[in-house]
């Protein structure tokens, strides 16, 4: 498989908009293929490196970053090891192997025994019957208003 099969292969799935210009900007870069065929990177990551270089210039935990820096940034990504980036080296599971879990595929929960269920809907009747809506009193105010007017507002 050739590197950018490889990016085409693990962006199958993706409908973000923003994502995608970043994936077809790395699928024009036919100098880059070899660079995409090495096991240990993946988009996942790659988006992660992404978002922590944009963290390193935000103000106010603000960023506004251009196309091109972004661009460059997942460029850098796929040029370096894992090592040079502070990522961890481990290789992800092949394409094959990773299960993409849609909306639609929850997997069905593990059913518990009857005891616990019984515990969970005594829990949940319990909570149910702690929490008791607040009426509201109409006040009109006469005057200047102390604290304690507004004690049926805070509780």
């Amino acid at each position: 498989m050739e590197g950018i099969e490889r990016i085409k292969a693990l962006s199958a799935d993706i409908k973000d908009k923003p994502l995608l210009k970043i994936i077809d900007y790395l699928l024009s870069r036919e100098d880059m293929n070899e660079k995409y065929l090495e096991e240990t990177k993946n988009l996942k990551n790659m988006i992660e490196f992404i978002k922590g270089e944009a963290r390193k210039q935000a103000v106010n935990h603000v960023a506004m970053i251009e196309d091109d820096e972004v661009y460059n940034w997942a460029i850098h990504y796929w040029d370096e090891p894992n090592s040079k980036l502070g990522l961890s080296a481990e290789k992800p599971k092949k394409i094959e192997e990773q299960k993409i879990v849609k909306p639609q595929e929850k997997e069905e929960p593990i059913k518990e025994s009857a005891e616990e269920s019984k515990v969970e809907e005594v829990t949940q009747v319990e909570k149910k019957e702690e929490v008791k809506p607040v009426q509201k009193k109409n006040w009109e105010s006469e005057g200047q208003l102390t604290l304690f007017d507004f004690e049926d507002v805070l509780i």
